[in-house]
C-alpha cells in the first residue's frame, strides 16, 4: 500500500464511477437496511485512483439515507479523507448526497454572533426528477399493495418483515421466504406479468396520468420492481452535468459494475465499462490492471 496519499491534483476530465454491492463489497449479496461491508482493498483502490487525479462517483441503488447510516458508507469516505474526491448518487441516479450552508438554530432562533447570523453544513439530498416517473411516485402505494396481494395469490410466500418496504422512492422491493435463484426467476416472471397487466389497466383510466414502463429485476436479496427509465446512467449524466463537461469535451473514464445494467453508465464512447463478476477480488485485480496505465 502506498505510504501517501491524495498528492496529485484532481482533474475533472478523469472520473471513475463505480457501482457499490458487488464491486466495492465481498460479494453481490444485499442486506436491505445495513451497511454495504466496503473492504480494505477497495479503500487501498479508491485512494489509488485519487492519487492517479481521478475523481470518484458513487452510483447506487441504495437511497441515501441508507447510504448516511450510522458508520455507514458516507463515515467511511469522510472516515479516510475521501469524501472531498466523491460525488454520490442514490436511488440509481435519482438522489444525490451533498451539504448545503444553513442557519444555526437554537430552540428555532436564529443563532448570532457578532451581529452575524451563524451558518452550519448539514446533510441534504438533492433530487432530479424527469419524465413521467411522478407517476410512479404517485401510485407506487396501489402497485406495491396490489402486486404483493397477487403474488401471494400465485403461491410465493412474501417475507413479512419488509415484504413492502420501499428502497428508495425508486423502487418496489419484495424478499421471499424461500430465496432461492429458482423461486426468484419464478417471482420476477410473475411479477413482470402482474405490472404489465397494471400499466395497461391504469392506461385506460386517466386518472394517474401516463404511467411508466415497469421492470421486474432479480437483485439476490430478493425482487425489485423499477421504471425502465430509471437507470445507474442517469447518475453518470447528471455528474457530468454538475462539473460541466460537455458532450464534446476530453474525458477518460471508467465505469465498475457487476451486472449487464450497470453496462448503461458507458453513455459515452470514452467511458470504458468494467464487468465485475460480483466479487471484490475480481474488481481489485481489475482496478490494478487500469491503474498501471497512469
Amino acid at each position: 500500500m502506498d505510504d501517501i496519499y491524495n498528492t496529485k491534483p484532481i482533474t475533472q476530465n478523469k472520473i471513475v464511477f463505480f457501482d457499490i454491492d458487488g464491486v466495492l463489497t465481498p460479494n453481490a449479496d444485499f442486506v436491505p437496511g445495513k451497511n454495504p461491508n466496503i473492504t480494505s482493498e477497495s479503500v487501498r483502490i479508491m485512494h489509488k485512483f485519487v492519487d492517479k487525479g481521478f475523481l470518484l462517483v458513487f452510483i447506487t441503488a441504495r437511497g441515501v439515507n441508507e447510504l448516511r447510516l450510522k458508520n455507514g458508507f458516507e463515515e467511511l469516505l469522510i472516515k479516510e479523507k475521501l469524501l472531498d474526491y466523491s460525488l454520490v448518487y442514490g436511488s440509481a441516479g435519482l438522489d444525490y448526497a451533498t451539504y448545503s450552508n444553513e442557519f444555526k438554530l437554537k430552540n428555532n432562533q436564529p443563532v448570532f454572533r457578532n451581529e452575524t447570523v451563524l451558518l452550519e453544513k448539514k446533510a441534504v439530498i438533492k433530487r432530479e426528477t424527469f419524465g413521467n416517473l411522478d407517476q410512479f411516485l404517485i401510485y407506487k402505494m396501489l402497485l406495491g399493495r396490489e402486486i404483493q396481494q397477487q403474488l401471494k395469490y400465485k403461491g410465493f410466500h412474501i417475507a413479512p418483515a419488509i415484504n413492502e418496504k420501499l428502497l428508495t422512492d425508486a423502487r418496489l422491493f419484495y424478499q421471499l421466504k424461500n430465496n432461492t435463484n429458482a423461486e426468484r426467476q419464478k417471482a420476477v416472471i410473475a411479477s413482470q406479468k402482474i405490472a404489465n397487466e397494471m400499466r395497461e389497466a391504469f392506461k385506460k383510466t386517466n386518472k394517474y396520468g401516463s404511467p411508466v414502463d415497469l421492470i421486474a429485476k432479480d437483485i439476490v436479496a430478493g425482487i425489485a420492481i423499477e421504471p425502465t427509465m430509471l437507470g445507474k446512467h442517469f447518475g453518470v449524466l447528471r455528474a457530468l452535468k454538475l462539473l460541466g463537461i460537455k458532450p464534446n469535451d476530453e474525458l477518460i473514464g471508467y465505469a465498475f459494475g457487476d451486472n449487464n445494467s450497470d453496462g448503461q453508465m458507458k453513455i459515452r464512447k470514452d467511458i470504458e465499462f468494467v464487468k465485475i463478476n460480483g466479487t471484490n477480488t475480481d474488481f481489485v485485480k481489475k482496478a490494478e490492471k487500469i491503474l498501471r496505465k497512469y
